[in-house]
């Protein structure tokens, strides 16, 4: 018969519905064998011998009632506790009756309750155990009673029928100490096992979420754990699965000597530096990677950070004494009386101007998120942005080619955008060869992503100065201030767009990637 789902008794689990069905079967066992015996009964025997009739009636009663068991166990119809007492009481007057046509007392029929008494306390938890002992007394002692009013029995035998009922509650209560200890033990190990529950949560989301990959892995280099951080770092999708084997690194790190600690290698990810702890106790290593670039990257960021707001300060506190050297130089050219003068002044408004122009950058960058984004149409926003920077510029008209494949809408702050094309823009005029077509803005996309190439026929970076090109205060211009292609960078990065080096064709060529959708 299939299982009825029913809600369970509050207190009890699937764990004692289960319990209960062993011990319904010992009972299913045990009527089964006395039924069988039943069928068998000669005066010899002293089992059933004094009412044989009466003995095979209670055994097969014995067997249809714990039948009929087996499918309110399957049903969870009635309740746990309420199933439980029929049982015990099931078994107390079955059993009682058949040891009353064994004989009584003397049979010894009446021991087969010392194991129901003790299933029963260890079944329930310890629950009522006492009770079920008291209602196996009483009955022992009311068919030693009826047997001795029906001259079956002689007093002396109350001894044994005193002792049988001391045997019961005694073992009743052997069941409730062990049952109490054990429940105990067992909600002490269930309060374990979530605090070791919530420890493993704690430790998969961080270890997940780490920036630093972590690999466990055997002796024979299988792989046990590998964290999403270790994939990226070992050149893998973590969609895709584990590594099947760290054994090469585990041989190279193994000839390490053991001071060492640690290795720096280049991995198909990134350049990491690697760190062996083994397990005690265990054949598995635990591998750390921690990403060099990424260290090196927030290292940086801190770095600058702090420069940052020491620079800020510095801007605004030079701006005054600027502006007031500024004005004397004016003053001094207005009274210079001879070319020497005029000349020294000319180097210093030059300065102050380039100093200046320093400020503003500075400015600019620590304000980069106060600006509100905007839906900016791209291609007669760029269209506009080189006519006006042409014409302040004094650029030729020929001198610069625009190609467009695409119009969208982008969300970007225009001042930001406007900062961004002119520090790139720059940069290409002041490399390029002044010629027709020396300045070319290209710019294409797809549903994803908007792409604007700005190059020029210059001739290009060197290899040795590509790595440097988006550190601040780096220029290759004694005139530069070094801060135009990292301010660009960041307002890029700040309006969720991407600013990279695309190579020489044959000159400098930038690439500014924007996501394709509007605010």
């Amino acid at each position: 018969m299939n299982d009825v789902q029913r809600p369970e008794t509050a207190g009890f689990y699937s764990s004692h519905w289960r319990s209960l069905d062993y011990f319904n079967l010992y009972r299913l066992i045990l009527a089964a064998i006395f039924a069988t015996l039943s069928l068998l009964i000669t005066p010899d025997w002293l089992i059933g011998a004094e009412d044989p009739f009466f003995f095979r009636l209670s055994a097969f009663g014995y067997l249809i009632s714990s039948a009929l068991f087996v499918i309110a166990i399957r049903a969870r119809w009635p309740s746990f506790p309420v199933q439980l007492s029929l049982h015990i009481f099931t078994d107390i007057v079955i059993i009682t009756a058949m040891a009353n046509a064994s004989g009584g007392v003397s049979s010894g029929l009446g021991l087969m309750l010392l194991v129901s008494l003790a299933s029963a306390g260890l079944v329930g938890r310890g629950r009522l155990a006492l009770m079920y002992a008291s209602m196996a007394t009483i009955a022992m002692l009311i068919m030693h009673a009826s047997r001795m009013l029906n001259s079956h029995a002689q007093p002396q035998d109350y001894l044994q029928t005193g002792l049988l009922s001391l045997s019961y509650f005694a073992i009743a209560w052997l069941a409730h100490i062990l049952t109490k200890r054990a429940l105990a033990l067992e909600q002490e190990a269930i309060e374990k096992a979530k605090e070791l529950a919530l420890l493993n949560s704690i430790h998969a989301l961080a270890a997940g979420d780490s920036a630093t990959g972590i690999i466990a892995f055997t002796n024979s280099g299988k792989v046990t754990y590998c964290n999403a951080r270790a994939c990226v770092i070992l050149g893998m999708d973590p969609k895709e699965g584990k590594p099947v084997s760290v054994r090469g690194l585990f041989e190279q790190t193994s000839k390490m000597p053991s001071q060492a600690g640690e290795l720096e290698m280049d991995l198909p990810g990134a350049r990491a530096r690697l760190r062996f702890l083994p397990v005690e106790n265990s054949e598995h290593t635990v591998l750390l990677l921690e990403d060099l670039s990424r260290a090196e990257k927030l290292a940086q960021q801190i770095k600058l950070a702090s420069l940052g707001r020491l620079t800020l300060n510095i801007a605004h506190e030079i701006r005054n004494p600027l502006s007031a050297i500024g004005h004397a130089a004016q003053l001094l050219e207005e009274d210079a009386s001879s070319d020497a003068n005029n000349k020294l002044t000319a180097i210093i408004r030059n300065n102050i101007r380039r100093l200046d122009h320093m400020v503003d950058d500075i400015l600019t960058l620590n304000r980069r998120d106060r600006q509100q984004n905007e839906n900016i149409e791209l291609a007669p926003f760029l269209q506009n942005w080189v006519r006006e920077w042409q014409q302040a510029e004094e650029i030729p008209e020929n001198a610069v080619i625009i190609e467009m494949t695409t119009n969208t809408t982008i969300c970007f702050a225009p001042q930001h955008l406007r900062q961004i094309l002119w520090n790139l823009s720059a940069n290409a005029w002041r490399y390029c060869r002044k010629q027709a077509g020396s300045v070319r803005f290209l710019l294409h996309g797809d549903e994803h992503t908007i792409s604007l190439e700005i190059s020029d026929n210059g001739p290009g970076i060197s290899p040795e100065n590509e790595a440097h090109l988006f550190e601040p205060f780096f220029t290759t211009d004694a005139q530069g201030t070094g801060l135009g292609l990292f301010i660009a960078r960041e307002l890029a990065e700040s309006n969720n767009a991407r600013i990279e080096f695309a190579g020489n064709q044959p000159g400098a060529c930038f690439l500014l990637t924007f996501p394709n959708q509007p605010c």
